[in-house]
């Protein structure tokens, strides 16, 4: 073991690595400790919160989504995001039948936009934007329109190549991509909302 120099404190050799002392070593994990707090905290993070339905509603059915897009299947795409993002992070008691809920979530897929975002030269690649708009709403066993939500949207891209099938490939991962996207904004509604 040699000691070498280091700033105003000596570090330890051993074996061909440097050591700095134990008390050196502990104030810079707090340092970074403490860095890390404090640039989770300035930026406005937080935890989310449990979703809450309106009232005193403890159960929750997902309606297959109306689909009035040419997207065939479009509509089990959407539905399945909706159920899995409240059963992974909420608390809402979800139901196989409107019969068992207390409140039943509808939805209408209005529009689904495919446009060329950007084209490379002669090879005819490129890249394809995809975008959803939908609309969702709450409803009680009486029809009554207890929470709404229009307008809902999100897009992403995707490259296009000379490969058609492994195109329709890619658009349906990206479709599936914003759906997740949009189920996860319905559940940030509901814990910004109740």
């Amino acid at each position: 073991m040699v000691a070498a120099p280091h700033g105003d404190r000596m570090a330890y050799v051993h074996s061909g690595e440097i050591r700095l002392p134990i008390r050196f070593r502990r104030m810079l994990r707090l340092a970074c400790l403490f860095m890390a707090a404090i640039t989770t905290f300035a930026c406005g993070y937080h935890f989310q919160q449990q979703a809450r339905l309106p009232g005193d509603a403890k159960r929750l059915y997902v309606d297959i989504f109306e689909n009035r897009t040419n997207q065939a299947g479009l509509e089990t795409t959407v539905t399945n995001a909706v159920v899995f993002e409240f059963v992974k992070r909420g608390e809402t008691d979800m139901v196989k039948e409107p019969s068992q809920a207390d409140l039943i979530m509808k939805g209408v897929i209005r529009s689904v936009q495919i446009s060329t975002a950007a084209t490379r030269s002669n090879s005819g690649a490129g890249e394809r934007q995809v975008s959803i708009t939908l609309d969702v709403r709450l409803v009680q066993q009486d029809g009554n329109v207890v929470w709404s939500a229009n307008g809902l949207s999100d897009n992403d891209a995707y490259v296009v190549g000379a490969d058609k099938f492994l195109n329709d490939d890619k658009q349906r991962a990206t479709l599936g991509l914003v759906s997740t996207r949009i189920a996860e904004r319905i559940y940030n509604r509901f814990t910004d909302n109740f």
